[in-house]
């Protein structure tokens, strides 16, 4: 049996997995990405973890996989934000000159938004916006059936669209970009910020920066606590009013949030949801646009996607 592997680049690690044309996943690995110390560092562990996979007698049909700030035409990874690489990395090129079969490179969010498209919330659906929020935030767009790439393979960077003029720094070089506000690091800068500005106690308080993550405010908030609540309500009303910008921009029939931070359920849907019905055009109030959540599982969606990718170059 043929099978595909999928590989979900991100910042805070690296999955890959062999998946059947069913999308089913036989097998699984990951790795510290946040750990590696370049490129170099980097291959060197995708290619153990991927002869830790391949090891047995297993038909490889392709390889695919997603990254942040993929240059899909030419296979390479450029100026990634939140990755520990040289300005250009040549993917597909190092990639398929280890392993000898076809190899292709798609924006991650892109291939998050292949997963949901054939396998999970969106299927059969012809125009949609996939969010992926996590160490930063990502974003696939499907319009009249087709996914979105842009002249240079780099469209739907919704995550650097500016929200707050001369706000929070960003790994891009430049201020005030949506995943500043809404991402896990995004939330974790929001606690931070709150706490500053309000003296209600908080076990967050003894928490450092370096230690916080978006887990440790996510159990807080389910305890009730003042200081992780408002940190939701806050991020809930960011993302709300960006999505009825991006509503705005092509009418989308669903938005559909992945990734960790999304895994946070109705600490941050409900007030996303309330933000997008206050600041939506009057033709896109009362629900009209549906927020909807992964049907894939944390990590699943971009690999899925990924695997898609190889099997549609078959057909």
């Amino acid at each position: 049996m043929q099978l595909a592997l999928g590989i979900d680049i991100g910042g805070t690690s690296t999955k890959l997995a062999l998946v059947d044309k069913t999308g089913r996943i036989t097998a699984r690995s990951s790795f510290s990405t946040a750990d590696r110390t370049g490129e170099g560092d980097f291959f060197k562990h995708l290619f153990a973890s991927m002869d830790e996979l391949l090891a047995g007698d297993v038909q490889l049909a392709g390889i695919a996989a997603g990254a942040p700030s993929a240059n899909e035409q030419e296979g390479t990874i450029e100026n990634a934000a939140n990755l520990p690489f040289s300005p250009k990395v040549e993917f597909v090129k190092t990639v398929r000159g280890r392993c000898g079969v076809p190899v292709q490179l798609v924006k991650d969010s892109n291939a998050s938004s292949l997963g949901e498209w054939h396998f999970g919330a969106a299927k059969g659906m012809k125009n949609f916006m996939l969010l992926t929020l996590g160490t930063g935030l990502g974003c696939g767009i499907v319009a009249n059936g087709q996914l979105l790439g842009g002249e240079f393979g780099h469209g739907g960077e919704a995550g650097h669209v500016c929200v707050q003029p001369n706000g929070r720094a960003c790994g891009c070089g430049r201020f005030g970009c949506l995943e500043t506000y809404v991402s896990a690091t995004g939330l974790k800068r929001t606690v931070f910020d709150i706490m500053a500005n309000f003296m209600e106690d908080s076990p967050l308080r003894s928490t450092s920066y370096e230690d916080m993550t978006a887990r440790h405010i996510y159990e807080a908030a389910l305890a009730g606590d003042f200081l992780a609540k408002k940190a939701f309500v806050q991020t809930g009303e960011v993302l709300g009013r960006a999505l009825a910008d991006m509503a705005a921009w092509f009418e989308p029939e669903a938005i559909v949030l992945s990734g960790g931070l999304a895994m946070a359920g109705d600490l941050l849907f409900e007030p996303t949801i309330s933000s997008l019905e206050r600041h939506a055009l009057a033709f896109h109030k009362g629900a009209k646009i549906k927020v909807l959540a992964s049907t894939l599982g944390e990590n699943d969606a971009a690999l899925l996607g990924a695997a898609a990718l190889v099997w549609k170059s078959k057909t």
